[in-house]
């Protein structure tokens, strides 16, 4: 594996975790934060990059180069050292031991150079300045364009300080995911004699784990249990936890074992606590019926506040969403706009859908979630649907028409998208009710079909944009039970201003989705109000695209879909060199 480069600067998420855990105040607080960190955390990994290059420029006039690379990353529109390799000596071809060590998250698109340099006798490489060093070249790269490629493996060619591409010279960027960020943690604990301050009456206790941040100082929420009605002895469900989201792949990482007194006006009470480790919890798992005393909340005097017990902890080796996507799997990305009257006339500024200098809110969330699923999609080729939309002549209107000119009603890329919107605006009339069962029913068929036609997985991810509540609730809902068998996830923007109580019942992230006697099989639906983020589509797509990998991960593990093993190197071609961007 050679040394690892360990850098601070890690991804949003390095300070996103210290943002909520700074606003986490109390116990009512945690929950929101716990929910938070398990949809978006849970669902990152850390991988390692290694850097190598081909054919580097002659800098130096009695001797070879003698390289070093600097990687960058783009942080709020500015270019910020992440870290450094080593020095080597005399090579035009240097293969970098040192690696770079970044947390690799889905929703985000992560921007990256690479800049080459060849250092001088007498100058310190961990020191010194790149502009004072001889410029052998730089690339440009997003992270996902890495995880994505053939064995995980980006070659580009390398540029000059102009950017036009430095004939045969290359470098090539390798990704390996961290094994630790692999397991999956399974762990059963209850709690003994619990003090309480209940003069009448027994506590209702919940159990949160929280671990320590890098600061030392801050406690961040990573898990709560469910409160067990009026015990003093409560035993919990069974947890079921990542190590990225548990532990961050540390397993001496002080963990807070928390027991709160639930009150149903959020104003829980701190009974107790302790602090452990992923590594003491094994231990004490080992040891039948072993428990640790708990301590007494801040300001209590000491003495007997009972006890917690690991009554087992278990180690599983899970495949992950990037073990899917090196065996070959896709995320197709399917779009259902909004043609209702409510948005209204598309010649009037005050529209939804007027189309002026400015991307209307419908093509800022096209380009925000575009331009992460664009590279886990081979053909680039995306279905676009509408609703609610009438043709001259039509007597009613059209709940799922297809404004795509592709194959299957598909439009090339996102600028294909953006082009097939604008011209179903002149094609189209608004009209309406605004029913969502079609467009769903056809997604799910598009999933089906992908499932049918064997091969690595396809899923689908279906973004429903509207300004208006669902008016086919009861359909809705029974399209996205039967959906939630299929390799599918249902993400919908809420443009505008109306409540949207109605989507945040189709959101049930506490409880599945159920009508009747009809429960879904699993949580595949995301709402978020377009409004929220001030039209920001980076943000939005980071919202709304926090538990599709989890959600395609669940989908494999519950239809006993498992990734191909990985191809031996010897065997796996080389990844082919992409130009200059």
């Amino acid at each position: 594996m050679g040394n690892c480069l360990h850098v601070d600067v890690e991804s949003r998420y390095a300070t996103g975790d210290a943002n909520i855990a700074e606003s986490v105040s109390s116990a009512s607080d945690a929950e929101e934060a716990t929910a938070l960190l398990s949809s978006s955390l849970a669902y990152s990994t850390w991988v390692e990059l290694s850097l190598q290059c081909s054919n580097l420029p002659h800098a130096d006039y009695l001797s070879k180069s003698d390289p070093m690379g600097i990687l960058y990353q783009l942080r709020d529109g500015v270019w910020v050292e992440f870290g450094r390799t080593e020095m080597i000596a005399n090579n035009y071809n240097p293969a970098f031991v040192r690696k770079f060590r970044i947390m690799f998250n889905f929703e985000v698109v992560q921007k990256f150079r690479v800049l080459l340099v060849d250092i001088d006798k007498g100058q310190d490489h961990t020191t010194v300045h790149p502009d004072t060093c001889n410029f052998l070249g730089c690339c440009h790269f997003e992270l996902a364009q890495v995880v994505t490629g053939r064995g995980k493996k980006l070659a580009l060619n390398l540029t000059d300080r102009q950017g036009h591409p430095l004939p045969h010279c290359t470098a090539t960027i390798k990704a390996e995911e961290e094994s630790s960020c692999k397991d999956h943690f399974r762990l059963h604990a209850a709690a003994l004699n619990l003090r309480h301050s209940e003069v009448r009456g027994k506590p209702d206790p919940f159990l949160q784990i929280s671990r320590l941040q890098d600061d030392g100082t801050t406690w961040l929420p990573v898990y709560k249990t469910e409160a067990r009605r009026k015990c003093v002895s409560p035993i919990w469900s069974e947890i079921h936890v990542r190590a990225a989201q548990l532990n961050n792949g540390d397993a001496h990482r002080p963990l807070r074992f928390q027991v709160y007194d639930y009150e149903s006006n959020g104003a829980h009470k701190l009974l107790s606590y302790c602090d452990l480790s992923t590594h003491r919890l094994r231990e004490l798992a080992a040891q039948q019926d072993a428990s640790v005393p708990l301590l007494p909340p801040p300001g209590k005097r000491g003495g007997d506040y009972g006890s917690l017990q690991f009554r087992s902890f278990v180690k599983e080796f899970r495949p992950t969403f990037l073990d899917y996507i090196a065996g070959g799997a896709e995320i197709g990305f399917v779009v259902a706009v909004d043609f209702t009257a409510s948005n209204g006339d598309p010649r009037q500024p005050t529209s939804k859908h007027f189309i002026s200098g400015v991307p209307t809110q419908y093509e800022q969330a096209v380009m925000g979630l575009g331009q992460v699923i664009m590279h886990y999609d081979h053909d680039k080729e995306f279905p676009m649907l509408g609703f609610g939309g009438r043709k001259s002549g039509d007597a009613s209107a059209n709940h799922c028409f297809s404004m795509g000119q592709g194959p299957g009603g598909s439009c090339n890329g996102i600028g294909g998208l953006l082009q097939a919107y604008r011209r179903a605006l002149f094609e189209w009339r608004l009209s309406g009710p605004t029913y969502f069962a079609p467009v769903i029913r056809q997604a799910a068929r598009m999933a089906a079909e992908n499932v049918r036609s064997g091969g690595p997985i396809k899923y689908t991810c279906l973004l429903i944009l509207t300004d208006g509540e669902v008016s086919d609730l009861d359909a809705t809902i029974d399209a996205i039970i039967e959906a939630s068998t299929l390799p599918l996830s249902i993400l919908i923007v809420g443009v505008g201003c109306e409540s949207f109580a109605k989507m945040r019942e189709l959101d049930s992230d506490k409880r599945l989705l159920a009508n009747g006697s009809r429960t879904a099989v699993r949580d595949i639906v995301q709402f978020v109000e377009f409004n929220r983020f001030a039209g920001n589509g980076a943000q939005l797509a980071a919202e709304l695209l926090a538990e599709l990998p989890g959600q395609m991960v669940d989908y494999c593990l519950r239809n006993k879909v498992l990734p191909p093993r990985p191809t031996s190197r010897s065997s796996m071609p080389d990844a082919p060199v992409v130009a200059a961007a």
